[in-house]
This record gives C-alpha cells, sequence and structure tokens, in this order.
C-alpha cells in the first residue's frame, strides 16, 4: 500500500484502490442494480448499504464542459488553458462524473465527444483519473 500525505474521505478509498491499478471504477448497488457517484455509504436509489466498487471501461462522453482560460490560482497560469468536463458512461449509466480533458486535442472537444481515461499522478503521488479525446 502506497503512503500518503494526502486524506480522501473513507467511502472515496475504492476509486483510488482500482486508480493505483489503473482502472476506472464506481459504485454499484447489488439490490438496486445501480451505479451512482458520489461515492457513499447507502445507495441514492435504494438506499441499500451492499455496496460494491465495480469496474468500467474508461469510455465515455462529454456531458458538458469549460475551457479555463484564467488562472483561479497563480499556481496554474502554466496549465492554461485547461477544460473541466462532465462525462456520462454507457458502461454505468446514471454516473455524471467532473474531470479535466487533457493532450493535444483539446480543440477537438464538443458535447458528445468521446473520451477515453488516462491514469496518472498527482504532485503528492496519488492516483489521478483525467481523460483525453479517443
Amino acid at each position: 500500500m502506497t503512503t500518503s500525505t494526502t486524506e480522501f474521505p473513507p467511502e472515496f478509498a475504492g476509486f483510488h484502490e482500482n486508480a493505483r491499478a489503473k482502472r476506472l471504477a464506481f459504485p454499484f448497488c447489488r439490490p438496486c442494480g445501480r451505479f451512482h457517484w458520489y461515492p457513499m455509504p447507502r445507495c441514492p436509489a435504494c438506499r441499500g448499504r451492499e455496496i460494491e466498487w465495480r469496474p468500467v471501461s474508461g469510455k465515455a462522453e462529454v456531458f458538458s464542459f469549460t475551457r479555463v482560460q484564467h488562472p483561479f490560482d497563480k499556481a496554474r497560469t502554466e496549465a492554461l488553458p485547461y477544460i473541466v468536463a462532465l462525462l456520462t458512461f454507457a458502461d454505468a449509466p446514471g454516473v455524471r462524473f467532473v474531470t479535466n480533458i487533457v493532450g493535444d486535442r483539446l480543440d477537438e472537444v464538443k458535447i458528445g465527444q468521446a473520451v477515453e481515461a488516462r491514469f496518472t499522478a498527482d504532485r503528492n503521488g496519488e492516483p489521478l483519473v483525467v481523460f483525453s479525446v479517443a
């Protein structure tokens, strides 16, 4: 197990464990058979407690996005412009996931654009999931 300087709420443990293994996974409720995102101890649909982390393909579609042109923080100036997107997943219905789109094809990003998960690490070495144009 990796030692971390970053503390995450315990309900995110499954997400980070899967990301370390270069898998994208979301909470799945066994009783009602639904995915959900934001991780929580009970299913938001049926209130069931039998939640497991189920891997998905990592292929997604852009539901909405914004291109950030101005830094909110001087430390992020060199990263401009960057894209923050809301994604949907055919193999995880009901999940809408906020993330960054990265790569050299940012001008191609549009609503409905196919994107794929990429696995990297943040400044602290923690797993980071980002997406790029497929």
